[in-house]
């Protein structure tokens, strides 16, 4: 019986202390593996903290971000994704220390504190780099341009008036895909740019797109550029005259019943003429002069020429030699008469100078094709019937006056009638099956994330919590009887031998705990018996 009361534990875990370890630390377990599974159905909100950075850029931030702590993926675009609720933190943080470094500094850059021994090129080296980051920034802001550089090539300045350069600038644009920028706002970064950098004409300004294309128009004394105006114009002339006629004939034959085309010849020869014309019918005076010269008889020399005839007469009337008498004197008598007159007259003149428009229409082609008329039958089945010529001639006679037909120029209407040729109506695309749509995935995985939380609930949270917490175990059974047996024979060992004998009702002990309550209740109650029961087996033992 000895033997029995003494047997060993039957495993590690049958020991209290171990047995409630192991039971927090499962407990521990199971909580953690829930809270996982919560957040691991939340793991799909990742939202781009920043995208389209280079390589280099896209390895600072995420050493970065694995220094701050924030978790972060990598996309396959580039893009570098967190969870979303860290967003604004996660931009705050790096924006802080300067990354991602393509948002470089601007006015920022001025602002700083200079070193002591900074050089003047080193000044204006930044100032440069803070314009172009200035003017960078303010092109990013307009609809289209996803990121853009500036590069000015400003020379040093010169006190000589021959030596001076003009400055100039490139521009490098990154557009958003399946984006393109109008030929306005193309201008409107050229003038801009152009604008804000002294002694830099829009001419010099370069504008290119992240594809290599020239943005900006060539110089305007080129070629090319005219060729370019000339056809983009003839386009908009074009393209007015075709709405034109699809418009005035879409509400008589139904929309998609019309196309029209227009070739516009338009001719773009500068022409200036000067001319100055004279009317002589036409004449005014202007200013008039005359003169008149008469010489009179008595004025003549007479007599003897010599010294006597040329001197004056003398006092009382004595003639003078070879005079004539005085009785015999005759009225003068005019010898010569002369007369001069001028006049200026004041001819009508014109003078015109007469520059020709350029851009003129010199001749139009158009050719509108009509579909047939659909009827519906008294059965309401549509069918398509040919025009009649009378409708024709009705078209033809509104396009002629939609385009303002001229036929002295040549121009040519041509009005068609036939069936549009339908193209057979694309083929169904599969339908998307119900198991790809992101919406089913999300909730698949919240419903598959409360089914495990469930199961770890049920199946290992339950059994521990009702271990812990559960009603204490039963009392031991009533402990063994112990009856002392006197030997025989005296002597000390003899009379101290005792014998554990157990009822015959009493049940038998199953397992190591009841055991181990037996002894305690026995080494309580009769402590000198216990120590002799061991005493006694250690002496057994010994044999």
């Amino acid at each position: 019986m000895a033997e029995a009361a003494a047997a060993p534990p039957r495993g590690l875990l049958e020991i209290p202390a171990v047995k409630q370890l192991v039971l927090l630390v499962a407990l521990a377990g199971a909580i953690a593996a829930a809270l996982w599974l919560v957040f691991w159905s939340q793991g799909g909100t990742y939202a781009p903290v920043y995208s389209q950075l280079s390589e280099r850029e896209t390895a600072q931030v995420a050493d970065a971000l694995a220094a701050l702590g924030v978790p972060y993926r990598l996309g396959p675009d580039g893009a570098i994704t967190v969870p979303e609720a860290q967003v604004r933190e996660a931009r705050m943080r790096l924006a802080a220390q300067g990354l991602p470094e393509s948002d470089a500094l601007g006015v920022e850059l001025i602002q700083k504190e200079s070193g002591f021994g900074t050089s003047q090129f080193m000044e204006g080296a930044r100032y440069q780099l803070a314009m172009e980051t200035e003017l960078a920034r303010t092109i990013v802001k307009m609809q289209g341009v996803q990121s853009a550089r500036v590069h000015l090539a400003v020379p040093r300045q010169s006190a000589f008036v021959r030596d001076k350069r003009q400055a100039t600038a490139s521009v490098m644009l990154q557009l958003f895909p399946g984006r393109r920028l109008e030929r306005g706002q193309v201008q409107a970064i050229v003038h801009l740019v152009a604008s804000s950098v002294p002694d830099l004409e829009a001419g010099d300004v370069t504008v290119v797109d992240h594809n290599g294309s020239l943005l900006s128009a060539p110089d305007a004394g080129d070629p090319l550029a005219a060729s370019a105006k000339q056809l983009e114009y003839t386009r908009a002339i074009e393209d007015g005259y075709a709405r034109r006629i699809e418009n005035l004939l879409v509400p008589l034959v139904g929309a998609g019943s019309v196309r029209a085309g227009v070739t516009a010849e338009v001719d773009f020869t500068v022409v200036e003429q000067t001319s100055e014309d004279f009317v002589p019918e036409q004449q005014v005076v202007r200013s008039e002069q005359t003169a008149s010269d008469q010489r009179l008889a008595g004025e003549a020399a007479v007599g003897v020429p010599g010294a006597l005839s040329n001197q004056p007469p003398r006092a009382g009337g004595q003639p003078t030699a070879g005079a004539p008498p005085a009785g015999d004197a005759a009225p003068p008598q005019p010898v010569a008469t002369t007369q001069r007159a001028t006049r200026n007259f004041e001819i009508d003149r014109t003078v015109s100078h007469v520059k020709q428009p350029t851009g003129t229409v010199r001749r139009l082609f158009a050719a509108v094709v009509i579909d047939h008329k659909r009827v519906t039958g008294a059965d309401g089945k549509v069918t398509l019937q040919p025009l009649a010529a009378e409708e024709l001639a009705r078209y033809e006679s509104l396009v002629r006056e939609a385009i303002g037909f001229d036929e002295a120029r040549g121009d040519r209407v041509q009005v068609v009638n036939a069936s549009f040729s339908v193209d057979a109506a694309p083929a169904a695309l599969p339908a998307e099956p119900w198991y790809a749509n992101p919406l089913f995935r999300q909730y698949a995985r919240q419903g598959l994330t409360a089914l495990l939380v469930l199961i770890v609930a049920l199946f290992v949270l339950r059994p521990i919590m009702k271990s812990l917490l559960g009603p204490p175990p039963p009392p031991p059974p009533p402990a063994l009887a112990m009856v002392a047996q006197a030997a025989p024979a005296p002597g000390e060992l003899e009379r101290d031998r005792v014998t554990i004998s157990a009822p015959q009702a009493m049940p038998v002990l199953p397992g190591y705990e009841e055991h181990v309550a037996v002894a305690r209740s026995v080494a309580t109650e009769n402590p000198k018996r216990a120590a002799r029961i061991v005493r006694e087996w250690m002496n057994d033992n010994g044999k």
